[in-house]
């Protein structure tokens, strides 16, 4: 029993820290057990083998919108998404207008630093992006979604394509 709870600790563990595929190969010599992990499709499976048994837990997988990030929290973005499709209606009523423009661009970077703050990296660097498109000149807007960029590449992480972003996370999530 003791076996198979250190078995799903570690499980756990190594779902938490990544989401693909691949599989694990732990030998305890100490105990002669042998533990395979194998992660796939948001579920795991962990095998141990001992001289005289072989155990097996099929542990889920945490499903996360946010691509795996463990310390992504929900954070209330309603009344910022609602800022966003209001400046959205008046830039596509005048396209033209560099205020709508530059409104537009803030209503995304004020949610884009919300996001960042609940550790939503991906949905964030979807909304720095459209930000950054409408206005290019914002430095805050500009460092963040280096930074969240730069973040991707240390944990070697490929960061989500352009128009491939999550949404915000549900609220209570």
């Amino acid at each position: 029993m003791r076996k198979i709870i250190i078995l799903t600790l570690v499980a756990m563990f190594a779902v938490a820290c990544g989401n693909s595929p691949q599989t694990t190969a732990v030998n305890n010599q100490q105990t002669n057990v042998n533990v395979a992990i194998k992660t796939e499709n948001n579920s795991m499976t962990v095998s141990s083998h001992s001289q005289n048994q072989t155990e097996t837990v099929k542990v889920p997988a945490k499903s996360d919108p946010n691509g795996g990030s463990p310390m992504a929290k929900s954070v209330d973005v309603t009344k910022m998404t609602e800022n966003i499709d209001k400046a959205k209606a008046a830039y596509e009523k005048n396209a033209k207008s560099d205020e709508a423009k530059k409104t537009l661009a803030k209503a995304y970077f004020e949610r884009a630093f919300a996001l960042t703050d609940a550790a939503q990296y991906r949905a964030a660097l979807g909304d720095f992006r459209k930000g950054l498109k409408l206005d290019p000149t914002d430095e805050d807007a500009k460092k963040m979604h280096d930074q969240i960029i730069s973040i991707f590449e240390s944990i070697g992480r490929e960061p989500p394509k352009e128009g491939e972003e999550p949404p915000p996370m549900p609220i209570g999530k």
